[in-house]
């Protein structure tokens, strides 16, 4: 017991104290396909990403266990390239069911996901790939002449069935970004979804563990922004009032929209930028500091399920821990109002 105390001890101040860093080749945009559950959150990052002349997005993957009803999160996100005008990158259906389901989310913050929170969307009348999700994803790095980069930003149902199914893929995925877990932070778990009240998860592990789990275990280099890191960039008033003033763009107008509720204190609880968070990292690394963890989910049902721990045999994760809460901001805003990012947009057709 006391090996194990001086262990998390070393880690805790490990935490805080040590920085890594991650490369980006700035030779060539990096190749992505998000996987998301299509939460009003992801739909800011996705934005960002869209505007982001580091990245070239090639597909949008949805799943239907989180945040959003599976008949409602690929629509959305097909309409939100509508207002953004990349209404031709392809969005593929993903999993229903999760390969270890623990519950949902309240049904309150589904309904109003489904409905991205009153904001009506352009109907963009192209309709997703026909192939399921997985399949589509593991299809694009298989043939990928570079490899690939995945950022996830949900439960990772879609991406483990990716790699279960097609092992030989990892070998064309650069790196996998997720925003998910918690280190040292409380978790986000609400009510009793297992008969236990659950304080160290967070939703996009705890709604699929098994899938993180083996995400994790896949060998493939992966960066995580954990609560802990996202607790740094707190939705806020002074953002929402800066943000008015600098709108000149559908994406950053959208957003604007969409956390009025939060920075003008509708909303009750403090609401942070979670995956906006994780998409500015992948595309600027350097406003992070980074820590190499070993770390193993918890997949014994009771009221650690989900829970992220940090071992000394588990697979090496790197978990961004500080963050330059100024530079994410910066960055987040003057990428929202760039004009459309042309290496997106040569998908579209007339």
């Amino acid at each position: 017991m006391l090996r194990k105390f001086f262990f998390f001890l070393g880690a805790l101040f490990s935490l805080t104290q040590v920085e890594g860093k991650i490369t980006v080749d700035l030779s060539h945009p990096t190749l992505l396909i998000i996987d998301t559950d299509a939460d009003i959150d992801d739909m800011m990052a996705i934005l960002y990403l869209l505007k982001s002349p580091r990245v070239e997005v090639k597909a949008i993957t949805t799943v239907g266990i989180g945040m959003t009803h599976w008949e409602y999160g690929a629509k959305n996100i097909s309409n939100l390239l509508e207002l953004a005008g990349y209404s031709r990158i392809p969005v593929a259906l993903g999993a229903r069911k999760s390969l270890s389901p623990a519950g949902n989310v309240p049904s309150d913050w589904r309904t109003e996901a489904d409905d991205v929170g009153g904001i009506k969307l352009p109907n963009n009348p192209v309709h997703p790939v026909r192939m399921r999700a997985s399949e589509y994803m593991a299809d694009l790095i298989k043939k990928s002449p570079v490899k690939m980069t995945l950022l996830c930003i949900g439960p990772m149902t879609n991406v483990a069935t990716a790699l279960n199914e097609n092992p030989e893929i990892k070998d064309n995925i650069e790196r996998i970004y997720i925003m998910g877990g918690a280190i040292l932070a409380p978790g986000n778990i609400v009510g009793r979804p297992q008969g236990f009240r659950n304080q160290v998860a967070e939703y996009n592990i705890f709604l699929d563990a098994k899938a993180a789990s083996d995400v994790f275990n896949s060998e493939v280099p992966i960066t995580l922004v954990p609560l802990d890191a996202t607790e740094h960039v707190p939705i806020t008033k002074e953002f929402y009032k800066r943000l008015s003033k600098q709108r000149k763009t559908p994406s950053a107008n959208f957003v604007y929209e969409v956390i009025k509720p939060y920075a003008t204190l509708q909303k009750r609880a403090t609401s942070y930028f979670w995956d906006p968070l994780a998409a500015v990292i992948m595309t600027h690394p350097e406003i992070a500091t980074y820590r190499d963890l070993k770390l193993t989910v918890n997949l014994k049902k009771g009221p650690e399920y989900g829970r992220l721990m940090m071992t000394k045999m588990g697979p090496n994760i790197q978990v961004a821990t500080g963050i330059d809460a100024k530079a994410f901001y910066d960055l987040f805003l003057d990428t929202l109002n760039r004009p459309t990012n042309l290496k997106q947009n040569h998908n579209e057709s007339k």
